[in-house]
């Protein structure tokens, strides 16, 4: 583009001045694009629902904006200058967000409403949108297997490849792990890891080797033991010989004759060389890996089990049922966790109080799992008010149960003014030694019925003395 340039002005040709505004338009454009990028990131960074609303600082003279669905709850904290026990805070409507005098708000129905949080030196809101509530996790299944790598298994599931599965059984560390192909094709991700229970040694040793997945069965009869002659193993699958994948044995043919003592021996060699395991682990490998499937057995360390050894649960509920089994009629089905001791309490002020006291937590199979109790809330003791407190708990099948708990802090009771107890004393000298005096004086003359009344009064006396005394001491 050639200019040309006519005293003190440039003169742009037709055709530049196109370009310029081009040129104009895609710096506009771009500056647009920046402000909309950083606009962007801005919003999803502070946008209600992004950010991590289980507590929030109020500042003062401030108002922040906090999003919930129906049900969860939010920590307000205040500023380190400013003292929990001297604030109130209240809500605008407590059926839509109720809030207790430790700062703690509840989502109870979609809505909007305003906390207020306000002592002599502090001033301070949070306005909560409450949306709908979040849909309940439903277990899949109740089992103690790790899992990893879900995202590309179920990319290789629907590239429709057969050969989805590698097993690998390491029989020192008692761990079973699948696992499925990389984007080279080579089988080195893990999908899934099982505690089992392999051969307890020597003629009972699980055989190491490479092997693969032979045949399939509902139910299997097994070896005996000490007291039966043969014993069941239920969703069987054969890698060797009489090598199998299986349950724990069962007395019968029937999902309630589990030997219960042999479930809590899982995570140990305990096995006549097979490969035991929860009745969902077996389930899983029976309906997931289909005939031919590699099974390798190894011994080595932990070091060959990507995903670890999973945790055992001991059966201390004897009902026969394993509690992993995914069938209808399981009594365990649909079980929870389960939080004792958490009745509501009212305290008075200055109690000391343990949240913890009292409490206990089980785990479906009845194993005491306290040590693993979350609490979410705080009562604080020296300031009257309503408190509520949130109790969590997760067992190693990974099945939760919460419950709230409401705790009174009474305000202490009030002692009588100290003036009131010293103006009684001062009272009685001022007007019983008056009065006395002007009813009897000392230099009145006593008439003959004040004589005869004198000495017959000691004798009435007297008499009702002796009469009133045997009564008091048969009291």
């Amino acid at each position: 583009m050639r200019i040309k340039r006519t005293g003190g002005s440039i003169h742009l040709p037709e055709m530049g001045k196109k370009q310029i505004v081009k040129l104009v338009l895609a710096v506009v454009l771009a500056l647009v694009v920046i402000a909309a990028s950083f606009f962007a990131v801005y919003w999803f960074s502070h946008r209600p629902g992004v950010r991590d609303n289980s507590t929030r600082t109020l500042q003062s003279e401030g108002r922040t904006e906090v999003a919930l669905s129906r049900g969860e709850t939010c920590m307000l904290t205040l500023p380190e200058n400013v003292d929990v026990r001297d604030v109130r805070f209240t809500s605008s409507d407590d059926s839509i967000v109720r809030v207790d005098d430790a700062g703690r708000a509840d989502g109870l129905a979609e809505g909007e409403a305003t906390v207020s949080a306000k002592s002599k030196d502090f001033s301070a809101s949070c306005v909560f949108h409450i949306g709908k509530a979040q849909p309940k996790q439903t277990v899949s299944e109740v089992t103690t297997a790790v899992t990893a790598n879900q995202d590309a298994l179920e990319k290789n599931r629907e590239s429709g490849t057969a050969d989805l599965f590698n097993i690998v059984v390491n029989r020192r560390t008692n761990t079973v792990t699948v696992y499925t192909y990389d984007s080279d094709g080579n089988y080195t991700l893990p999908v899934r890891a099982m505690v089992c229970s392999c051969g307890s040694g020597g003629t009972n040793t699980t055989p190491v080797g490479d092997y693969k997945t032979l045949s399939q069965r509902d139910w299997a009869t097994l070896y005996g033991d000490a007291t039966h002659e043969f014993l069941y193993g239920q969703y069987v699958t054969e890698f060797y010989g009489e090598y199998l994948f299986h349950s724990v044995p069962y007395e019968a043919m029937s999902k309630d004759t589990l030997e219960t003592e042999e479930f809590n021996k899982l995570g140990t060699n305990a096995s006549q060389g097979c490969v035991r395991l929860m009745m969902a682990d077996v389930y899983w490998i029976y309906t997931n890996c289909p005939l031919n499937t590699p099974v390798h057995v190894i011994d080595a360390d932990s070091s060959a089990d990507p995903l670890g050894t999973p945790p055992t649960v001991r059966q201390n509920i004897y009902n026969g049922w394993d509690p992993t089994d995914p069938d209808e009629n399981n009594p365990f089905k649909g079980k929870l966790p389960r939080i004792l001791g958490l009745s509501n309490i009212t305290i008075t002020e200055g109690d000391a109080f343990d949240p913890m006291e009292g409490v206990t937590a089980k785990d479906i199979c009845g194993n005491l799992i306290t040590d693993r109790v979350t609490i979410k809330g705080e009562v604080i003791a020296d300031k009257p008010g309503t408190y509520y407190l949130t109790y969590s708990v997760t067992d190693d099948f990974r099945l939760s149960r919460s419950a709230v708990r409401t705790v009174i802090v009474e305000p202490k009771a009030t002692e009588p003014p100290t003036q009131a107890v010293t103006e009684g004393p001062t009272e009685k000298p001022t007007t019983a030694p008056t009065e006395k005096p002007t009813k009897a004086p000392a230099t009145q003359q006593p008439t003959e019925k004040a004589k005869a009344k004198a000495t017959e009064k000691p004798t009435e006396a007297k008499a009702n003395t002796k009469e009133t005394q045997p009564a008091k001491k048969s009291k």
